[in-house]
């Protein structure tokens, strides 16, 4: 038998052994991004930044808060996300702040953010994961996504299909709707709509609208009134952040405008930006309120006419 202090210093490196098998460091998974980028991330990143507005509130939904280290200029839901250290602009995010926040993951948007920056960011020496935010019939799958490489697996299932099934519900009961002629504002002067390829041009399609701006170029097309009459919309949806007599004021610039007038006069709808914009949990709300301003005699309580 072994002497004693030889026993006794044995027994000890089995109990450290033993705990160095069960304490999980910060280990790592792959994952492919959609830049079809095969990455290894943190399992459990313990500080996330969010390149848009729609990504950190997805990471607030996540119940994150406290892995939170930055936000863009425009993220403010929920409020306390307004307090977050700003790290710029989705557009153009200030690389070195964020280097200076050190986080272990940053989140990304194909459509948003330009492909230098997550370039930069990955030169930096950042993990970076890239989701998409162009199709909803898709944003589902990619909010449980970004669950799991948060490490909120579950919870990013859940919102998953709370959001899938608030998309079933509402483009089930427009089956046998026949499509209604729309266009999709959003802003006036210059007058740009939303094209085939965005997300509210998809949202359009979906809930059962023609897109008048279908075959105009360009994500964003700038089109002219003249272009807007004779293209006889039956609806046209504002899209705005704008509130009280500012909002108001946007409606009446179509509601006056000259040949929009007469027995084929649209609809002049508003509705609030930020839940057609941000592709996140929000985006369910913002799908009902939209399939009721396109159809509210299939949706009675969804229009937002003021």
């Amino acid at each position: 038998m072994p002497p004693r202090p030889f026993r006794v210093a044995l027994l000890m490196a089995g109990y450290l052994l033993a705990a160095l098998l069960t304490i999980s460091p910060v280990s790592a998974a792959e994952i492919t991004d959609e830049l079809g980028r095969k990455l290894v991330l943190p399992d459990r990143p313990g500080r996330i930044i969010g390149l848009t507005p729609a990504l950190t509130e997805i990471l607030f939904d996540l119940d994150l808060d406290g892995r939170i280290v930055g936000a863009t200029t425009w993220a403010d839901h929920p409020p306390q996300a307004a307090r977050l250290p700003r790290v710029g602009s989705y557009i153009s995010p200030n690389v070195e702040r964020i280097v200076v926040l050190n986080p272990d993951l940053v989140l990304a948007d194909r459509e948003g953010n330009p492909p230098r920056v997550v370039e930069r960011l990955e030169q930096a020496g950042l993990p970076v994961f890239v989701t998409r935010s162009d199709d909803p019939v898709r944003l589902p799958e990619q909010i449980a996504r970004v669950g799991m490489v948060c490490g909120r697996a579950e919870r990013g299932r859940v919102l998953a299909e709370e959001l899938r099934s608030r998309i079933h519900a509402a483009t089930a009961r427009l089956t046998e709707t026949p499509p209604v002629r729309a266009l999709m504002v959003m802003g006036n002067r210059p007058l740009i709509c939303a094209g085939p390829e965005t997300l509210h041009g998809k949202l359009l399609v979906m809930l059962r609208a023609d897109n008048l701006a279908q075959n105009a170029p360009g994500h964003w097309p700038k089109l002219s009134l003249e272009y807007v009459i004779q293209a006889r919309p039956e609806v046209i949806v504002v899209a705005t952040m704008e509130q009280g007599a500012a909002r108001e004021n946007l409606l009446r610039f179509w509601r006056e405008a000259p040949g929009l007038d007469g027995p084929l006069r649209p609809r002049i709808e508003a509705i609030d930006a930020d839940l057609i914009t941000r592709p996140g949990p929000r985006l369910g709300l913002g799908i009902e309120t939209l399939a009721g301003i396109l159809h509210p005699d299939r949706f009675p309580s969804g229009s937002q006419n003021p």
